[in-house]
């Protein structure tokens, strides 16, 4: 067996890791959940189907296997006015070094400055520490990640990658900091474009807070497929058709579908759609009476007793443009995601090429 097939095992074999979820693993007991944050307008456009996708610096941040296709330098910047006011950036830039493979870098970050406080109420167990200033009436949360990715096409078929990261979370005067790999591959099958994926995404020791509370990285593992229904022609027309099955260690199995339908060369419109998506999974039901409550929805936001039917997350709708500019191929894209019950997300990333 050869060392780029063993590498690609072992791949699959860390996988396997992420199917038991253990006690401790469970749905938003995480930490640093801003990790779970898709990066990128293209990427939110397509419902983050996002594994086998290529030719995009912000791969980095999803699959790091993505960047070794790419050629010369390319930077991004992306900006998404995340739901509760929250804001989260990424910046990323990748450069290709011949057969050393492509290098890439990349920071994002998520906060909200100036939240109010009631400095009369401490949790009994950070009691002891009196970690904040007692005196401020708001404080500041804010999450940062930096990573360095580097990839290489070991074949004229397969790319591989990995990316090591800071994690760092702060909230008002206490900060935890955690280090994390994500790995992938990407495999060109070679007929009408298509292509097959696997990344593996957070594994690292866990975050902790006032040397007392811990928390593990999401993990996540997911394998993706996409291929070509209607392959690029003269008149610049092409229609990629793109799928995802994710398996985050603190949820359920998700299933990412879209498409990208690319129009005179320049123009792109997509759109996507999550399965079995959504931050609530529990019945709640009346102990009395033994009556399932009614569903938390748009029209109901406020009921106390509630079934979830996963829709926190549905529909996403894309849009890119792509123009040369000054000697630079710019891309610009936006994204709507329909967040249920939530506000409703807008993505903008801005893209050059060199």
């Amino acid at each position: 067996m050869t060392f780029y097939k063993k590498c690609v095992l072992g791949l699959a074999l860390a996988a396997l890791a992420v199917g038991p979820v253990d006690a401790a693993r469970k749905s938003g007991l995480t930490g640093a959940a801003f990790l779970k944050i898709g990066v990128g307008a293209r990427a939110a456009g397509l419902g983050s189907a996002y594994t086998t996708v290529t030719n995009d610096a912000t791969q980095m941040f999803w699959n790091p296997a993505g960047i070794a296709i790419e050629r010369g330098m390319q930077a991004t910047l992306n900006h998404n006015q995340w739901i509760a006011d929250l804001s989260h950036t990424a910046v990323g830039v990748t450069r290709k070094f011949g057969s050393l493979g492509t290098i890439g870098i990349g920071v994002v970050s998520l906060g909200l400055s100036g939240i109010d406080s009631d400095r009369d109420i401490v949790p009994s167990f950070i009691e002891d520490f009196e970690p904040f200033d007692t005196n401020s009436g708001s404080y500041d949360y804010s999450d940062l990640a930096f990573g360095v990715s580097w990839a290489r096409q070991v074949t004229d078929k397969l790319a591989m990658g990995i990316t090591g990261k800071m994690i760092s979370e702060s909230i008002d005067d206490e900060s935890a900091t955690a280090f994390a790999l994500d790995v992938g591959a990407i495999y060109r099958v070679g007929f009408r474009g298509a292509r097959i994926g696997a990344r593996l995404n957070n594994l690292g020791n866990d975050i902790d807070f006032f040397d007392r509370q811990s928390a593990p990285l999401p993990l996540i593992f997911s394998v993706g497929s996409a291929i070509d229904l209607i392959e690029e022609n003269d008149q610049g027309t092409k229609l990629t058709l793109m799928a995802d099955a994710t398996k985050p260690q603190d949820s359920d199995q998700l299933v990412f579908t879209a498409g990208e339908l690319q129009i005179m060369h320049r123009l792109k419109l997509r759109g996507g759609y999550k399965l079995n998506y959504s931050g609530v999974t529990d019945d709640k039901t009346d102990e009395t009476t033994g009556n399932t409550g009614e569903a938390l929805s748009p029209n109901n936001p406020t009921s106390t007793d509630f079934t979830s039917d996963r829709t926190e997350e549905g529909y996403t709708l894309g849009l890119g443009v792509d123009v040369a500019l000054a000697g630079y191929d710019v891309v610009v894209d936006y994204a709507f995601t329909e967040f249920g019950i939530l506000d409703n997300v807008h993505r903008v990333s801005l893209n050059l090429a060199f």
